[in-house]
């Protein structure tokens, strides 16, 4: 096969999933500027990684756009795949992320992307959960915890939206998201227990268990402004699904490496933020410390996923046929 035959073949095989990357990096970037006391600095590290996010955010995105102009029928046989479909929202998430990372650094930047997010973040929703509504393709097998991406995901929206928007809309989002977190943690959960385990290269999404709380928490404090029963219940919930995930990590080691092992990033990132703001909100050390050692874990683990997918895709690993 010709050098130019290889790259095509390559492109028509880029994985929608590739924008976790940009979500658990703008994760990194957000944490890096809240917890600026643990790394020290005037902030460079932080600018630095928003500006390094937007650009892989960029060079994804365009490497996505060109997969669709020259292979329409691929990037719809992931449209319609029942597991890929979850992740086209991580383009929108990402972009809300990368408004929140950037409101510190540039207001007008933060609203353009927190706004394109956010447009975009309703529709591709709304149409994935009426395909779900309206399917012919789905089974028990395919539900994970990818699926909290497409709704779950509208709870991101209130994390800078309040300073962007009127309230109204960010409180519509969030019950959004909130509602089908319920929905859909029952219907996995259902699936979990009752029956067969799921697929080894998809265990690492069972991190995702851990964002709708996590993000929740930070977005019911903007929207109420103080901590309050609720905002406790909320910030527990991610606390008990943090233990349980540490209780899994065993088997996660243990697999082969798989552009799913971002989906250790973003949930990991946020529940570093919720627990640096519980920290902030009650005053205890305890949360504070706990946050400090939480970012450490989290860059840590971005940092050798940075180099693992890069390894991978020079030896062109990530860009194959399922």
């Amino acid at each position: 096969m010709s050098e130019e035959k290889q790259q095509t073949s390559q492109l028509q095989y880029f994985p929608i999933p590739m924008f976790a990357t940009t979500m658990g990096l703008s994760g990194l970037s957000i944490i890096s500027q809240k917890l600026e006391w643990v790394i020290g600095g005037d902030g460079l590290v932080f600018t630095s990684l928003a500006y390094l996010t937007l650009a892989i955010y960029i060079a994804i995105l365009a490497t996505y756009t060109l997969k669709s102009l020259k292979y329409p029928a691929a990037v719809l046989a992931d449209w319609n795949h029942p597991i890929k479909i979850s992740f086209f929202p991580a383009a929108s998430i990402s972009l809300l992320l990368l408004g929140s990372a950037f409101f510190p650094i540039n207001e007008r930047l933060s609203f353009f992307l927190w706004s394109t997010g956010c447009f975009f973040q309703f529709f591709l929703s709304m149409a994935i959960i009426n395909s779900w509504i309206t399917h012919t393709r789905y089974e028990i097998v395919h539900s994970t915890p990818a699926w909290f991406i497409p709704a779950v995901g509208n709870i991101i929206v209130p994390v800078i939206g309040v300073q962007h928007a009127p309230v109204e809309l960010s409180w519509f989002f969030f019950a959004w998201g909130l509602l089908f977190w319920v929905i859909l943690l029952i219907l996995i959960m259902n699936r979990l227990v009752f029956h067969n385990a799921m697929p080894d290269k998809l265990l690492p999404t069972l991190f995702i268990l851990l964002a709708p709380p996590s993000v929740g928490f930070l977005a019911y404090i903007q929207l109420v402004g103080d901590l309050d029963t609720f905002g406790r219940l909320i910030y527990y919930w991610a606390a008990f699904f943090f233990l349980l995930l540490v209780f899994q990590t065993h088997r996660m080691v243990r697999i082969k490496f798989a552009m799913s092992w971002w989906a250790y990033t973003f949930p990991l990132a946020a529940f570093t933020g919720a627990t640096n703001l519980m920290g902030e909100l009650t005053g205890q050390v305890f949360f504070l410390h706990g946050a400090a050692t939480l970012y450490v874990i989290t860059f840590i683990v971005i940092a050798a996923l940075v180099v693992r997918t890069l390894l991978a895709l020079i030896k062109c690993e990530v860009c194959v046929a399922d």
